[in-house]
């Protein structure tokens, strides 16, 4: 019998109840630094898959609401996955061109092993990492 492994978080506050939990996963924490982080107030803006498997996963807050999370400097979370393995990845074509919707993030949960979902109005990606790291940045970089 093999053991399942665990995703390990960096940048994720390691107190009881601020951190990744299972089931909420990264749709809502708090950050090392004491930033919370709620994904249902942020816009998904994109990701990119390199070919060491590691995932990157862009979230903003705009200009109303990055106040309310002490996000004003910093408004973008980068979430960057290592060892990724896709299992599900489905797009409503039709739901892409509703650009006001689009970035809308429904959820985003953590299975307490390695599993990770994340629904948004136009996407839903189902896969597995080893890794999760979280930076706050002070704008989008220029690799999405």
């Amino acid at each position: 019998m093999t053991s399942r492994r665990v995703a390990e978080f960096a940048g994720v506050s390691a107190e009881s109840g601020r951190g990744i939990r299972a089931g909420v996963g990264p749709y809502e924490f708090f950050t090392d630094s004491g930033v919370h982080v709620y994904l249902h107030d942020a816009d998904f803006l994109g990701m990119t898959l390199l070919p060491d498997a590691t995932g990157r996963f862009y979230f903003a807050y705009d200009s109303k609401t990055a106040p309310l999370y002490g996000a004003e400097a910093t408004p973008v979370v980068k979430m960057a996955f290592s060892s990724v393995e896709l299992s599900v990845w489905e797009t409503d074509e039709e739901a892409l061109s509703d650009t006001k919707h689009c970035g809308q993030v429904s959820g985003f949960s953590w299975d307490a092993g390695d599993g990770f979902d994340l629904l948004t109005y136009a996407l839903h990606m189902s896969f597995s990492a080893a890794r999760l790291e979280v930076r706050l940045l002070t704008a989008m970089p220029g690799d999405l």
